[in-house]
């Protein structure tokens, strides 16, 4: 019995020792900020950018998925010489402008299914017409 005792007792020891051995690391694509002790996320999802100088204006859309953020944002810098107007989904109308800048946001929900939604992102000119000249970036967050 003893003699059973030590083999088992030796064969529970080189299990211990051999299967760390044999174990695969497991890498985080988020790592933890070691100064604070919270979890480093990124701030935004960049989904499109550009500019835009034409009479027509910004018509863009995007299917979006509520897991990258809970709010989409559109942000317009007026280069031009009248306002134009924004809207994501024909929602949070903002006019900017001549030289205004700001942005417009709305929160992301999910369609049928929980399958990703379009969301459609205009700039057009102001109510008098004209020509839109505007930078924009389109991102998707946590924050408004």
């Amino acid at each position: 019995m003893k003699k059973f005792l030590s083999m088992t007792l030796a064969l529970i020891m080189t299990m211990a020792l051999a299967i760390p051995a044999f174990a695969t690391e497991t890498v985080s694509p988020v790592e933890p900020d070691p100064t604070e002790g919270r979890w480093i996320m990124p701030l935004d999802l960049f989904i499109d950018s550009g500019n835009i100088n034409n009479k027509t204006g910004l018509d863009v859309s995007k299917k979006l998925n509520k897991d990258n953020g809970k709010y989409v944002n559109l942000y317009v810098e007026n280069k031009g010489s009248g306002p134009v107007v924004a809207t994501i989904n024909g929602q949070s109308e903002r006019t900017f402008e001549k030289g205004e800048s700001g942005h417009i946001y709305v929160e992301v929900t999910q369609g049928w299914f929980g399958t990703d939604k379009e969301y459609v992102f205009k700039v057009v000119p102001g109510t008098n017409g004209g020509t839109v000249n505007i930078h924009y970036e389109i991102a998707q967050r946590d924050t408004e």
